[in-house]
């Protein structure tokens, strides 16, 4: 995870432009408002009765859960399942190969006398 809270913005707007397919995130108001907070506390927080870091660690925790949503919704569509599977698709699924019917077509021909 970013450490310092350039790194931080910049994450959270890569995280972002995903989310909003949007090439400018000035219009974001989730991108704003966390750009303005990190811009405002970035002294220290005496002055504001705030801890010195909890700007950045809130922005760290919005960057841990928007990529945890994003990690989780790639694999939700990889493993999103199909409906019924056949009993053929789901031996294949593991690795096993069903055995090949009998047919009274497919068994060999005798040559006759």
């Amino acid at each position: 995870m970013a450490s310092n809270p350039s790194r931080v913005l910049r994450s959270l707007a890569r995280e972002l432009k995903a989310i909003y397919k949007q090439e400018n995130l000035r219009d974001v108001p989730a991108y704003a408002y966390l750009h303005e907070q990190l811009q405002n506390f970035q002294v220290t927080g005496e002055k504001i009765c705030r801890a010195g870091y909890e700007v950045e660690h809130v922005a760290q925790t919005y960057l841990c859960y928007l990529e945890s949503a994003r990690k989780q919704e790639e694999l939700s569509a990889h493993y999103k399942g199909r409906g019924e599977r056949s009993v053929e698709s789901s031996a294949a699924l593991v690795g096993l190969k069903l055995p090949k019917l009998y047919t009274e077509d497919s068994e060999p021909k005798k040559p006759q006398d």
